[in-house]
């Protein structure tokens, strides 16, 4: 079964945002290969349905998103912790970008039903969350 994200408190398909079968994030309610956005191997994600390291986005290290293949600590781009996404190596509250709690994701460090972004239906790694949810 595919998981969706959908934007906001909605589990409509007019808002659906991105469907993936696991290795594969597809752009809205499609799972048509020509709306293939990303590609996921469990540690990299790729531009499309590619897995060439030229088209490496993001590497995932642990509780860490970083640039493209890099694991330097300063290309890392998101630190994750305990349902949060943070700015860079921080794990302040002030540099939390994201709350994940249950199948929603909110904006900021709150779980205020106003600054919720996205709604989840069914299981998704939380740094895919933070790399397709975030404040890119």
């Amino acid at each position: 079964m595919a998981t969706k994200i959908y934007k906001g408190n909605s589990t409509s398909s007019y808002d659906c945002l991105f469907t993936s079968d696991g290795v594969r994030i597809y752009q809205g309610n499609s799972t048509s290969s020509y709306d293939c956005r990303f590609t996921f191997d469990g540690f990299k994600v790729f531009r499309g349905n590619s897995t060439s390291s030229y088209d490496c986005l993001y590497t995932i290290d642990h509780d860490k998103i970083y640039k493209g293949s890099s694991t330097s600590s300063y290309d890392c781009l998101y630190t994750m912790d305990h349902g949060k996404v943070y700015k860079g190596n921080s794990t302040s509250s002030y540099d939390c970008l994201l709350t994940i709690e249950g199948n929603k994701v909110y904006q900021g460090n709150s779980t205020s039903s106003y600054d919720c972004l996205a709604t989840i239906d069914g299981i998704m790694k939380y740094a895919l969350v933070a790399i397709l949810i975030g404040p890119f």
